[in-house]
């Protein structure tokens, strides 16, 4: 980013200067808000600008609610007042939110697992069941795949009178093959949660989820946990994205539409071939991060980058005390090796702290993160497949 110096050009050149902007100084990765169920959860960042003291990057507290990219600008909300930013290069990772796929009911009906507070938000939902602490109560959790298993699972451990069922669309636990599934939907029975499969959810009353096939199934608590949705500030920018609101990149994470900006994380389609799959995640977030910063500096050094790619190493599943990890090396495909219980719950902790841990070596060591699997995809390839891609 640059920032506009209000000095005349003859007499000063613009300053150059990297500006994080983000609503809060606390950071809390998106796969542990299911903990926020159970109670408070401590940061493992606790500040970011004391994370960033001493860098030559500002940290800017504020809320981004809007983004000019034709003029480069971002305007900034913070309190009561609102400032603009303007940029050279923009970095696009806002992430992404619970998709609720418009689904009657489920705004004012449903609570979600997202950042922040409200009245639908992680700690209405805590005190919710906090209510009904030692009594029965109905919990539908809507969805089939990680986040909505982390939250049956937390839910059944802490409150265990409640009758927790999970409704997918498909099939709950239907991630990475048969031999996962089992072993997720084993861990469920265990804790006595239920599971409803082939149903998609037509309306959420307050006491009460509709079917498509007009079925109803009533519960006290319901809990949308359907998908993940990027914000809507790129598509009202008028920048290409797809139906999700992900900014379609090319090979190097750039907007297709809009170079100057590159879109990465939850906030990032690309186009290309990425090497193992290219899904919402923390370590997709993390792989695409490290390779954007590195883009910009070779880009400054008149350097050429490699297409982005990436591999996968695994992924860990939290069923409340218990949970499933497996290892998915190297394209994130069906799991070739198991560790389930006590173990499984460790092997997936394991890897979410550390990815914070990388965040924090990278700030004393930058340049030291690198994933295996870069140079997977070659120029050629990259090219070949965005050219079939735009011409479809």
């Amino acid at each position: 980013m640059t920032k506009r110096s209000i000095f005349p050009a003859a007499l000063a050149c613009l300053l150059l200067f990297l500006a994080l902007v983000n609503g809060e100084d606390q950071f809390i990765e998106r796969v542990r808000l299911q903990e926020r169920i159970s109670g408070p959860v401590a940061p493992r960042i606790p500040s970011i600008a004391a994370l960033l003291a001493g860098t030559k990057i500002e940290f800017v507290r504020g809320n981004i609610v809007a983004l000019d990219a034709a003029r480069r600008r971002v305007r900034i909300a913070s309190g009561d007042s609102e400032r603009e930013l303007a940029f050279d290069r923009a970095v696009y990772a806002l992430g992404s939110q619970i998709d609720l796929g418009g689904i009657p009911g489920a705004q004012e009906h449903a609570y979600r697992l997202d950042a922040g507070e409200g009245p639908r938000s992680v700690a209405a939902l805590r005190a919710r069941l906090e209510q009904n602490a030692g009594r029965p109560i109905r919990v539908v959790v809507v969805g089939g795949h990680e986040t909505a298993i982390e939250v049956a699972g937390e839910i059944k451990t802490r409150w265990p009178a409640a009758a927790v069922t999970m409704m997918a669309r498909s099939r709950c636990a239907d991630i990475k093959g048969a031999r996962v599934e089992r072993a997720i939907r084993a861990e469920l029975a265990r804790l006595r949660i239920g599971t409803i499969d082939g149903q998609t959810i037509a309306e959420v009353r307050a006491d009460v989820v509709v079917t498509a096939a007009n079925d109803t199934i009533p519960c006290d608590v319901c809990v949308w946990s359907g998908g993940l949705r990027a914000t809507a500030i790129a598509r009202q920018a008028g920048i290409s994205t797809d139906p999700q609101g992900r900014i379609w990149v090319d090979p190097g994470l750039r907007s297709i539409s809009h170079p100057h900006i590159i879109a990465v994380g939850d906030a990032a389609h690309p186009m290309a071939p990425t090497g193992a799959g290219y899904r919402m995640s923390a370590y997709a977030a993390l792989v695409s991060g490290a390779y954007a910063a590195d883009t910009i500096l070779d880009e400054t050094a008149g350097r050429h980058s490699t297409p982005f790619s990436f591999s996968a190493y695994g992924q860990g599943i939290a069923i409340g005390r218990v949970g499933v990890g497996f290892a998915t090396y190297p394209d994130d495909q069906k799991a070739f090796f198991l560790v389930t219980g006590r173990n499984g719950i460790r092997v997936r902790n394991f890897f979410v702290r550390l990815l914070v841990m990388l965040l924090k070596v990278e700030r004393k060591f930058p340049g030291l993160f690198f994933t295996v699997g870069r140079g997977r995809v070659s120029w050629q390839r990259a090219k070949e497949a965005m050219q079939a891609a735009q011409a479809a």
